[in-house]
């Protein structure tokens, strides 16, 4: 954005409803399934307009850091089920509530859609009351008992880790989803030319959905062919063979904290599937890929090997 422009795009963006409650902005962190409601998968989004609603409508679960995430996972993962810290599995006639990645042994049946979400936020205010003698907690994994005591005050219990999808999804069409495409956005990234032809593409009353790895899944108003080759022409990945099908990387540059230019050296050199990263934050890391982390402007450390080498074709895998 040039400078000066901030201000008025806040503003715009509230007019159009994009942040019903600025209060609870850094609140609401809620991760769905990408294909729910594709593929014959149940749809996830009254539960997740649900979670929302409720969580706006409690002034206190505005204090939930902003680290603090729920996932809707419609049974096929790709939700962050495995990283969350309160998840709503569909599973069976209903919903398996999760807190940490793990599971509970909770279960709201079918039709209790506003009975599972009464439970998330439940876990969300156990939370609160948990971090009030641990500020420094800002995940439910990072209290002392590992949530224990939250389970314990939604009557439920710690169990073992929930099962969890975390490979990106394929790029291209989607087998049996009846004309779906997913594309990647080039380093996560979308301009108004993308934006414009994704949504001339778009199936009538259908939504866009945001997936891990810069993914992109667009339910098609026509057939798939002819719109994968629309996009591949635009410059979206549309294939798994694409020199940057497998590369993310994080804002670099256009953050005061990187030490490189990541996103220069992620087009340059890709690696697949690799996420660039200017700092030791790792921010934007995907679950599936191995991280290229900069210690200074030109030593990286790669993957697990804790010893930085200076950039070159060898430093990708």
């Amino acid at each position: 954005m040039r400078a000066g422009d901030a201000g008025a795009l806040s503003r715009q963006a509230a007019a159009d409803g994009l942040l019903p409650s600025p209060a609870h902005d850094r609140a609401r962190n809620i991760v769905a399934g990408p294909l729910a409601g594709l593929c014959g998968r149940p749809d996830v989004r009254p539960l997740v307009e649900a979670l929302d609603r409720g969580l706006r409508a409690d002034p206190a679960l505005a204090a939930l850091p902003g680290r603090f995430l729920f996932s809707v996972d419609d049974g096929g993962g790709r939700a962050g089920l495995g990283t969350c810290d309160v998840g709503l599995r569909r599973h069976g006639d209903g919903a398996d509530l999760v807190l940490a990645g793990r599971r509970t042994g909770i279960h709201a049946g079918a039709g209790e859609a506003a009975g599972a979400v009464a439970l998330a936020l439940a876990a969300a205010r156990a939370f609160l009351d948990q971090r009030q003698a641990f500020p420094d907690a800002a995940r439910v994994a990072g209290l002392p008992d590992g949530g224990a005591a939250v389970a314990v005050a939604v009557a439920g219990r710690m169990g073992g880790p929930v099962a969890d999808t975390v490979t990106r999804l394929p790029l291209g069409p989607v087998p049996g989803a009846g004309g779906v495409v997913v594309v990647a956005a080039p380093l996560s990234r979308l301009d108004a030319a993308h934006l414009d032809l994704i949504a001339a593409l778009l199936r009538r009353g259908a939504v866009v959905r945001l997936a891990a790895a810069g993914r992109v899944v667009v339910p098609l108003a026509g057939p798939a062919e002819p719109a994968v080759a629309r996009l591949a022409a635009a410059g979206l990945p549309a294939a798994d063979d694409h020199p940057l099908a497998g590369v993310t990387a994080c804002s670099g540059t256009a953050c005061e904290r990187s030490l490189a230019d990541v996103r220069a050296l992620a087009t340059r050199l890709g690696g697949d599937p690799v996420h660039w990263a200017g700092c030791a934050r790792r921010c934007g890391l995907p679950p599936d890929a191995v991280p290229v982390v900069a210690t200074t402007v030109d030593r990286f450390l790669v993957g697990d090997d804790p010893a930085p080498r200076r950039l070159g074709a060898a430093a990708v895998p």
